[in-house]
């Protein structure tokens, strides 16, 4: 779960999205300060089709997620529901890709990025050659 100001940017929200997506999900609430006040989210915005346009033209690839209205205190809050990404890794325009690690974000290290395209069946280590090995290296009796 993590919490969002109504004032939130897109690349914020962004880079929140990706890092639930390419972990095991979560939910994400606008429309509460970072202390814990909920403030509401402006009646203007139209916050569906503002989080849409980010999934679809921020991340790469584009997510579906779920986009609620709640009313807690007389104050309308935004819910987002991200599932466990189907196409993982995604990343952000910049080319980052972002985890969750506990209430955090983080970079994708390297091996947690390789990682993430095993999981996607996009890459496979046993079929990655092995730097300065030739036929030779190879024990054909284990083979057999």
């Amino acid at each position: 779960m993590e919490f969002k100001s109504d004032r939130v940017r897109s690349e914020a929200l962004s880079k929140e999205i990706v890092a639930f997506a390419n972990s095991n999900g979560g939910s994400l609430l606008i429309g509460v300060e970072d202390d814990g006040k909920i403030a509401g989210v402006s009646e203007k915005k139209n916050w569906e089709e503002w989080v849409a346009n980010i999934t679809r033209n921020n991340i790469i690839p584009s997510i579906n997620i779920h986009t609620s209205e709640v009313k807690i205190q007389d104050r309308k809050l935004i819910v987002l529901t991200i599932p466990k990404g189907l196409d993982r890794p995604y990343q952000i325009l910049d080319g980052k890709y972002y985890i969750r690690v506990g209430s955090t974000n983080r970079i994708a290290t390297k091996s947690e990025l390789l990682r993430l395209f095993q999981a996607s069946g996009v890459f496979h280590f046993d079929l990655t050659a092995v730097k300065g090995t030739t036929i030779k290296d190879l024990n054909f009796t284990k083979l057999e």
